[in-house]
């Protein structure tokens, strides 16, 4: 479960809200983020596409994020992906919070523009290495969540 009290989800792609309020365009939730989780056009949300072939891609390969903001890994293809988060790399902290938010590891993104939402809030500063497999060898990427004062 997020800090929201919902379960990390692999859900469909949509089309970005125009909204002028919050931040910037591109770190706006869409339409079906704000109608099914409840977002408000004013939370971050930073993406991370993975795409497969020979070889798993994540674009961004490392994404830093504020405290509270959430992280969505979506399928930029049709092959099978899944991403898990490297607990034997993370500090008791980090590893605490991604277990007790059921956020180790996305479902299958069996689809196109498949994505896994992942909730920062809460979580201790630091980078959070993750793993992107597939039909292809495994990428790696990381979430680096910012101290709050910075």
């Amino acid at each position: 479960m997020t800090a929201r009290g919902l379960p990390a989800l692999g859900i469909l792609f949509a089309a970005l809200t125009t909204s002028a309020c919050g931040p910037d365009a591109e770190l706006r939730p869409d339409q079906r983020l704000q109608e099914e989780l409840g977002f408000s056009s004013r939370e971050e949300v930073h993406r991370v596409v993975i795409t497969g072939g020979e070889t798993e891609s994540v674009t961004p390969a490392e994404v830093a994020v504020p405290p509270g903001a959430w992280v969505e890994f979506v399928s930029g293809d049709s092959w099978v992906h899944e991403i898990r988060f490297e607990l034997d790399s993370l500090g008791q902290d980090a590893r605490r919070f991604l277990v007790e938010t059921d956020q180790v590891a996305s479902p299958p993104l069996v689809n196109m523009d498949s994505r896994f939402v992942v909730s920062m809030e809460d979580a201790p500063p630091g980078r959070y290495p993750f793993q992107a497999e597939g039909n292809g060898r495994p990428a790696r990427g990381a979430v680096v969540v910012r101290d709050g004062s910075s």
